[in-house]
């Protein structure tokens, strides 16, 4: 394994060209995710995250454009309910509010898609062709595609029926089996999850925590998804549903993905961005980099990662950059946003006026 210092690499404005980028925010309350997190690192449960159902924040929808090193327009485009997934295709782009995803067509066209089993979703990937969409349901470790045209469910994948079923509970101070079976309620060694609309989990009883999956660009019979309490990016088998790791040793990680002959994922609390070229591993580490403050020295919070044409651009939560570097050229470069921003995902590319009008109709301000 190679280690790779980031913050030695050299400062350039110039090496990326102009970005055109949509944002979720999942919350304008980034302060309050801070301590939550910091009270998590203190509950030794061997887990990240919270051991009981917090409340829904208030975040937001956010373009922006960048060039020569500075953000040249920013704008919010509308407030929604902790929105963190986005997906762009030739003909739609996809968000997600909470416990539902919107789909826009290129002409403003809004259509909505809905499932009991929906819950903190995460991510949304459109595959190669358009025709369908992936969602990672976390708050239930499923997967679900669902077909563009139709909005039928075409495939699930559960964390708890293939082999990651084990959850803690603060209430017995135990690990517990995750299951959606009702002949095992009352067993206190299991959990029962059977009605989404009253049974939950919080983030620290979830089993594998999936807050990322995405089509393999390079195999169109696997997905690749990562695994918040596992520490893995794992390439799941659409036809026989095995997981199996292509990337492990990572911190609460997040973005796995594919790119060329690369898997990259990003290892948030460990900060830095693992890439695996060739079964060659390489972890580019943001440790060194300046610009956290000072009770935050020691943590690390990379919240997400995507590849752009050769380039890696990373959300740095606890500097409040975007960063973006070039692992072959060794350059780098960071853009400030807004440091109550809790930015969680981003795609890059132009949205459609109509787009963009039907994005700011969703605005729900008051919730």
């Amino acid at each position: 394994m190679k280690q790779v210092d980031i913050s030695k690499f050299k400062q350039d404005s110039s090496f990326y060209g102009s970005l055109n980028l949509v944002l979720t925010v999942k919350s304008f309350d980034l302060q309050a995710i801070r301590k939550r997190y910091i009270k998590s690192r203190s509950d030794k449960i061997g887990k990240t995250g919270s051991v009981e159902r917090r409340r829904v924040s208030m975040g937001g929808i956010v373009s922006m454009s960048i060039d020569s090193g500075k953000i040249r327009e920013e704008k919010v485009l509308a407030k929604l309910k902790e929105p963190r997934g986005l997906a762009l295709s030739e003909n739609h782009v996809g968000i997600s509010s909470e416990n539902e995803a919107y789909i826009i067509a290129e002409n403003g066209e809004l259509r909505l898609i809905n499932d009991p089993w929906f819950s903190y979703i995460h991510t949304l990937d459109f595959s190669k062709d358009g025709s369908k969409i992936l969602i990672s349901s976390s708050g239930f470790d499923v997967i679900m595609e669902f077909d563009i045209a139709t909005l039928d469910k075409t495939y699930e994948w559960w964390a708890w029926e293939n082999g990651f079923n084990q959850g803690y509970s603060s209430e017995l101070a135990k690990n517990v089996t995750i299951s959606r079976d009702e002949s095992n309620r009352g067993n206190d060694e299991f959990h029962i999850v059977s009605n989404p609309e009253i049974d939950s989990l919080p983030t620290a009883m979830r089993a594998a925590f999936i807050n990322s999956v995405v089509y393999d660009a390079a195999n169109e019979n696997k997905l690749l998804a990562t695994f918040f309490h596992e520490g893995k990016v794992m390439e799941i088998d659409i036809e026989t549903g095995m997981a199996n790791p292509v990337i492990s040793g990572l911190k609460n990680p997040h973005g796995g993905d594919r790119f060329y002959n690369h898997y990259t994922g990003t290892s948030t609390g460990a900060g830095f961005v693992a890439v695996v070229n060739r079964g060659i591993i390489t972890h580019y580490d943001f440790s060194k980099l300046g610009g956290k403050p000072e009770f935050l020295e020691g943590m690390e919070w990379l919240q997400n990662s995507k590849n752009v044409e050769g380039n890696i651009i990373t959300i740095d939560s606890n500097r409040n950059k975007l960063v973006i570097f070039n692992p072959e050229l060794e350059l780098i470069d960071t853009i400030d946003y807004n440091d109550n921003w809790a930015v969680q995902d981003m795609i890059i590319g132009l949205l459609t006026a109509q787009q963009e009008e039907q994005i700011v109709r969703l605005n729900n301000p008051s919730d």
